[in-house]
């Protein structure tokens, strides 16, 4: 997997402002500093264990985020320990607590076991009391069983196994395995190679390797716990699977799945059904979504490289289809069915929060994803993905996040989406940053296809950050409005005729920051009649070559504005604050000069047929038409 990640990260470029930013002055603002943030309060432990390690949540709900110190301890009293010697037919068992009959070894009482040896066909049971806890080492152990799980927990308080420091240890169960425990309506499958009814808890400094044949790797029908140790899971299911919750303080996973990597399910219980990793090292290649929760998926730290369904090249299609003006109307159509697997990097039900943590995702689905809400508020993310790189149905929150989207359909798409901070770089086959209502599935006819619609719930609101945005589709596009108050943007908008480089059903309005822009000219679109800044669409008389330098000057000569189109153009767009009305500037575009005086605070030559002609624009005498016929072609990524 090396090898492609060191090619894809290669093919990244970086964030190109040098040159738009040589003769302007970066003004981010108070707003840099902004973050709309809220901290949910965490439930007290039930457990008389200390706590010795509490995550900070940032969820409108409660979850249990803490780490207690036996979560954390591998040791165990020499002289207390039952040492248990696998051997076929011949198991041995020194220490009280525990029985062994037929390769079948349970523990029947609470207190420390230490395992070690090879069996080829059996069983740890524990079943204890539910109120005693169990602590198992594992010290060098290679077991299958062709039956049921090798380890199988069926009752107990809570469950510690700890990979004894240096020890390699092999899990193994054999495929279309049908054990159950209990009987009618309280009966469950066994569908896990380590299976456990209670709380379950992993820590140490070994290595476990585990062959999942039946369905899942780690399986708790409680919480799932893992403070340190490495992972090494195959599985025909997932790989790790908390019903309640999934917690992962530290460690080392490579988890390959057919299904979920990480998932936690319970969609019943407040409070219960999310995943929180606080650190650790993650190479995931699975078949479904790399980590789902189904309430809250909260990151705060980590390394991450993810692959979902063998990467972008095998998302979706999506095919557009002409309204009744020629590439005027796009919709998008789908053809996944009910039965395709989710393929996504992170899926969170309700909640998706990152605060820190490098992740490199190549996913056939959305790279990040909540059908709820997100905040990204540190990190490092790098996605190629074959449908969109960042997506919440509902409130998205962009806010010191460094964000690369390398290959997308959607770029990034919210109900609403507020950029306070962060360096985000967005290359899209569609709209760049899209603000639509409504669930994924508006990739089947997007609510956004119809350009006349309008309302008031969608706002794509910028505070701030360094944001530059290479599409095929509309740059910046809003279903509602467009406030632009802070940042520094650059927007290399569509080459066809049917898109913007902005587009608004309600108005973009700029009142501070920095924006640069350049595109067709048949959907132009400039800045609304409210703004506070002094702002310009100028539509050109011919079509210039991707390359073209773009300088925008006092008629001193001095340089406000420069940057390089990373594609074909024949519209521009631009704003500052040392741009004033009244002044007269030069745009020098590839030897030619124009010369332009800002008579108003919306300075436009005319714009194309669509929402962009509706927007307020003073028709200043300017010269220059409706523009010319863009070049085909789109370079893959952003050109210095």
């Amino acid at each position: 997997m090396t090898k492609k990640w060191n090619q894809l990260i290669r093919g990244i470029t970086a964030v190109f402002l040098t040159g738009f930013l040589a003769a302007c002055t970066a003004k981010t603002g108070a707003a840099e500093s902004a973050s709309s943030e809220t901290s949910g309060e965490v439930s007290e432990m039930t457990s008389t264990e200390e706590i010795v390690s509490e995550g900070t949540s940032q969820s409108s709900g409660e979850y249990d985020l803490t780490f207690s110190s036996s979560d954390l301890e591998t040791g165990y009293e020499e002289e207390s320990v039952t040492t248990i010697q696998l051997g076929d037919g011949n198991s041995s068992i020194d220490g009280e607590g525990a029985a062994v009959e037929d390769d079948i070894i349970t523990i029947t009482a609470g207190g420390d076991y230490l395992i070690e040896g090879t069996l080829s066909d059996g069983q740890v049971v524990v079943s204890v009391a539910d109120t005693e806890k169990v602590h198992i080492i594992l010290n060098g152990v290679d077991m299958t069983s062709s039956t049921s799980a090798p380890i199988s927990i069926t009752e107990a308080d809570k469950v510690w196994i700890t990979l004894n420091e240096g020890s390699e240890n092999y899990l193994t169960d054999a495929e279309g395995s049908t054990d159950t425990i209990g009987s009618g309506e309280d009966s469950s499958t066994i569908d896990g190679t380590i299976y456990s009814k209670a709380d379950l808890a992993f820590n140490g400094a070994g290595e476990l390797t585990i062959q999942a044949n039946t369905k899942h790797g780690i399986v708790s029908k409680d919480d799932l716990i893992i403070t340190s140790g490495t992972y090494n899971i195959t599985a025909n299911g997932q790989g790790l699977s908390g019903k309640d919750a999934v917690k992962i303080k530290e460690g080392t996973f490579t988890l390959t799945t057919q299904k979920d990597a990480i998932q936690s399910d319970n969609a019943e219980d407040a409070g219960r059904g999310f995943v929180y990793i606080e650190s650790g090292t993650f190479f995931i290649e699975s078949q479904g979504d790399a980590i789902q929760a189904e309430t809250l998926l909260q990151v705060t730290g980590g390394t991450f490289e993810v692959v979902t369904a063998g990467g972008s090249e095998n998302g979706v299609d999506h095919t557009e289809t002409m309204g009744p003006f020629d590439n005027f109307e796009t919709n998008t159509e789908e053809t996944e069915t009910e039965e395709t697997p989710s393929t996504k990097g992170l899926k969170a039900g309700n909640e998706l929060i990152i605060n820190g943590g490098e992740f490199v995702f190549d996913t056939a689905d959305d790279s990040i994803h909540s059908n709820g809400t997100i905040t990204l508020s540190g990190g490092s993310i790098i996605a190629d993905t074959g449908d969109d790189g960042i997506h919440a149905d509902s409130d998205l929150l962009l806010n010191r996040a460094d964000i690369t989207i390398i290959n997308s359909y959607e770029g990034i798409e919210g109900s609403t989406i507020t950029v306070d901070a962060g360096n985000i770089q967005v290359t899209a086959s569609d709209d760049g940053f899209n603000v639509a209502g409504g669930n994924d599935g508006s990739s089947l006819d997007r609510p956004g296809a119809n350009p006349f619609e309008s309302n008031d719930e969608n706002q794509l609101i910028i505070n701030g950050g360094t944001i530059v945005v290479d599409a095929q589709g509309d740059g910046l596009d809003s279903n509602g409005t467009t406030t632009i108050n802070g940042g520094d943007i650059i927007v290399s908008g569509p080459e066809n005729s049917g898109n913007g480089t902005l587009d608004s059903g309600g108005g973009t309005t700029i009142k501070g920051g920095t924006i640069v822009g350049a595109g067709s000219s048949g959907m132009a679109e400039g800045f609304a009649s409210d703004s506070t800044q002094a702002n310009v669409l100028y539509n050109l008389d011919s079509t210039y070559a991707a390359g073209t330098l773009v300088e925008v000057k006092s008629t001193d000569g001095t340089v406000l504005l420069s940057w390089t189109a990373a594609k074909s153009f024949s519209s521009l767009i631009f704003s500052s604050e040392d741009l004033v009305v009244g002044e007269t500037y030069v745009i020098a575009i590839d030897g030619t000069e124009i010369e332009l005086t800002l008579e108003d605070m919306v300075t436009s030559n005319g714009s194309g047929m669509g929402m962009g002609g509706m927007q307020p624009g003073g028709m200043n005498g300017m010269p220059g038409g409706q523009g010319g016929r863009p070049d085909e072609g789109m370079p893959e990524y952003f050109n210095e």
